[in-house]
């Protein structure tokens, strides 16, 4: 893949990727589960019931995600109801850093931080091979 066929396409979250987001976010949530049940049965469902709704607003949330590489810019898309934009410039990128666990190899996604002066910018689950390749044309264009 090329800087422009990587223009003309956007990287989405694709369905392992947005599992394997949730099944980060489900973790904490088992791990938390027998103290809220130890406090009654019922606030031990409730428990659950909230975080199986939190983590269903984060895969709605994760089916919205596109990241559009332009020629002067990155911009990120999200959100259903509320959505977002996020525009950074590509030369006040300052640093991109491709981060890839074990569960992430498998699925064959990679977390990709891109630091600017103002703020970091997150893609996640992002396919292993374009994040690679964005990476690579963000560190060159810097100063």
């Amino acid at each position: 893949m090329t800087e422009q066929e990587l223009r003309r396409t956007a990287l989405i979250i694709p369905p392992r990727g947005r599992t394997v987001l949730c099944v980060w976010l489900a973790v904490p949530g088992l791990l938390a589960a027998p103290f809220a049940f130890w406090q009654s049965l019922a606030a031990g469902l409730i428990f659950c019931l909230l975080w199986c709704t939190l983590v269903g607003l984060l895969y709605a949330r994760m089916c919205s995600f596109a990241a559009v590489l332009g020629q002067q810019s990155l911009t990120v898309y999200a959100g259903v109801s509320l959505p977002t934009r996020q525009v950074v410039p590509r030369r006040a990128v300052t640093s991109v850093y491709q981060l890839r666990t074990p569960l992430m190899r498998l699925a064959g996604v990679s977390l990709l931080v891109v630091s600017t002066p103002g703020g970091r910018l997150w893609l996640p689950a992002v396919p292993a091979a374009q994040a690679g390749l964005l990476a690579h044309i963000l560190a060159e264009d810097r100063p």
